[in-house]
């Protein structure tokens, strides 16, 4: 009796599709959950599944990705797809405890250990509709062909009562007004304090 009733749950097992692995080999990425096509490893073809991700995160996977793909009800024509991998792109040898984010091309972002954020891409752009602040103590910055600043104004300021110390080394070209209530030295020469011969002989007093 046992053995027919094994038999029977057996037979019944076999009718209900188990997850499986597939490809993909389409993805729609407009709907409000994405819905892919699929080529199962044993010949099943996945149409218009839902693709689940987690809140917060969306990627479309290439063609070729593989997935794990659920049949819901043990029905293939009911399936959604739960996760999604590409070895040919996936960033290798990360530490235990390291995050990246990644994309086709190359672009990442790597949340590394030690608090490290580590990002490699070829253009950088920020979008911030209202401001950018940024709390360091040291900031650095190295532009190999220029820099550009576009601005209507531009303020800086010491911190705790102490001024602002800058060096510059370049040249230095200007098409608009230069105001400034402390001193100028060039060359050893003080703008406010030099003297120069008169045109009647002697010198002249102290601009400052």
């Amino acid at each position: 009796m046992m053995q027919q009733v094994n038999r029977a749950i057996a037979r019944t097992l076999a009718t209900i599709r188990q997850a499986f692995r597939a490809r993909l080999t389409g993805l729609d990425t407009k709907p409000g959950v994405q819905l892919a096509q699929a080529g199962g490893l044993a010949g099943e073809q996945v149409q218009a599944s839902e693709l689940f991700q987690h809140f917060g995160f969306t990627s479309a996977p290439p063609e070729g990705t593989q997935c794990i793909v659920l049949p819901l009800g043990g029905k293939t024509a009911h399936s959604v797809v739960v996760a999604t991998e590409n070895g040919a792109y996936r960033v290798q040898a990360l530490q235990g405890g390291e995050v990246c984010i990644y994309n086709q091309w190359g672009a990442k972002i790597t949340l590394k250990k030690e608090k490290i954020v580590e990002v490699d891409c070829d253009h950088f752009r920020v979008a911030a509709k209202e401001s950018i602040t940024m709390d360091t103590k040291r900031w650095q910055a190295t532009a190999t062909e220029g820099t550009a600043f576009t601005s209507p104004s531009l303020a800086i300021g010491g911190m705790g009562g102490q001024r602002a110390q800058a060096s510059l080394d370049a040249d230095l070209q200007t098409t608009g007004d230069v105001t400034s209530q402390g001193d100028h030295v060039a060359g050893g020469i003080s703008l406010r304090h030099h003297r120069h011969p008169g045109d009647s002989g002697g010198t002249t007093g102290e601009a400052g």
